[in-house]
């Protein structure tokens, strides 16, 4: 039977993933040295077990969930659990350079008020709504990665987005 360690090659591995996880990793810290630490620390697991798994139906949910791990890990040694603040999802926006400057600006800050509210809701609403609607993960993807059950996930994105709408809309009115 082949194994994933020769269906893949390490470095590619890495090379296709690493920006996107130290992304999602300094999402969550907002420190980039720590960042890159854990970014480290994921690809030194991934590569220890890469070698024993059998299948892996979607490589990138098993390598965000190895990366999340590594940062619930860490935050439990350190006994340093952080709400994640506003600032904390910009590695994940990316505005389109070929807008013009004022499309730009109105994109940027469509995008901040966004966040703003977005950060003020509660942590997992945050992550659900963070992976599926902003990082473009399947449900089940995300699912996985938050260890929670699809139908749970569902819920929470719902509610989620009707709660940032409801805070949205009041933010135009005031």
């Amino acid at each position: 039977m082949e194994t994933i360690a020769s269906k893949f090659d390490f470095d590619i591995l890495m090379s296709l993933h690493s920006k996107s996880l130290f992304q999602y990793l300094y999402g969550l810290t907002n420190d980039y040295h720590l960042a890159e630490d854990l970014l480290q620390e994921t690809f030194y697991k991934v590569y220890l077990h890469l070698s024993s798994m059998n299948e892996v139906v979607q490589i990138k949910s098993w390598l965000y969930r190895i990366a999340y791990n590594t940062f619930i890990d860490h935050y439990r040694k350190t006994k340093k659990i952080k709400a994640v603040q506003v600032d904390d999802f910009y590695a994940s926006l990316k505005l389109d350079p070929s807008l013009e400057t004022e499309n730009a600006v109105l994109q940027k800050y469509q995008a901040d008020l966004i966040y703003k509210h977005l950060a003020t809701m509660k942590e997992l609403q945050q992550k659900a709504i963070t992976l599926v609607d902003i990082k473009g993960f399947s449900y089940k993807e995300a699912a996985d990665m938050l260890n929670v059950k699809i139908p749970h996930l569902k819920s929470l994105v719902f509610r989620g987005r009707r709660e940032l709408e409801k805070r949205l809309r009041n933010e135009v009115k005031g």
